[in-house]
């Protein structure tokens, strides 16, 4: 399967109780909070799959309404659908967990208007197999009053930038991610 998993290639939510005082709303990334998702199809299935460890920060500035994400996922913590499917993931051809045990996306959330709507985008990059490259994400950012409750991110990035086997065209190499990031 060259077509690899990006994890966290990145939906955020964010929920919070009450509302903050602050314009500035700090969070720790963990488990308990964040969840980084992928999607692969290939030749014989799709491939869903969630990283069980997830750790960083998220730092959003109600003023300016952007945003700070820095994400580190644990490769090893990639839970797919099958014992089998994860040691093809984690193989050497795929996301090589050896060599490569941690995943990192760092980004910044910007305003955008485009056709006359706000729109937010997560401007990043993510490392994986030892190599960075760009990813950018769609955002929606979801208020309770002026406290940011959640963000979910969502992109799609070709595998093969990163070294990621297709598995002799077998899989697309086009690898759906979403991360979400609840404030608690």
């Amino acid at each position: 399967m060259k077509n690899g998993f990006f994890p966290a290639v990145f939906l955020l939510a964010l929920m919070t109780s009450g509302q903050a005082l602050a314009a500035r709303q700090d969070l720790v990334l963990s488990p308990v909070n964040t969840q980084a998702r992928l999607h692969a199809r290939s030749a014989l299935t799709d491939i869903d799959g969630s990283f069980g460890d997830v750790s960083g920060t998220l730092t959003y500035d109600l003023d300016r309404q952007t945003c700070h994400v820095d994400m580190t996922m644990n490769v090893n913590s990639l839970k797919v659908g099958s014992a089998v499917m994860k040691q093809i993931m984690l193989s050497g051809i795929m996301l090589d967990s050896d060599s490569h045990p941690v995943m990192r996306y760092v980004g910044d959330c910007r305003p955008k208007i485009t056709k006359g709507q706000l729109q937010t985008e997560l401007v990043g990059k993510l490392t994986m197999r030892g190599q960075t490259h760009p990813l950018v994400f769609t955002t929606e950012l979801q208020f309770q009053g002026n406290t940011l409750m959640r963000i979910v991110s969502r992109g799609t990035f070709d595998q093969r930038q990163w070294g990621v086997s297709t598995l002799l065209h077998s899989v697309n190499p086009m690898v759906k991610v979403e991360t979400t990031i609840l404030m608690k």
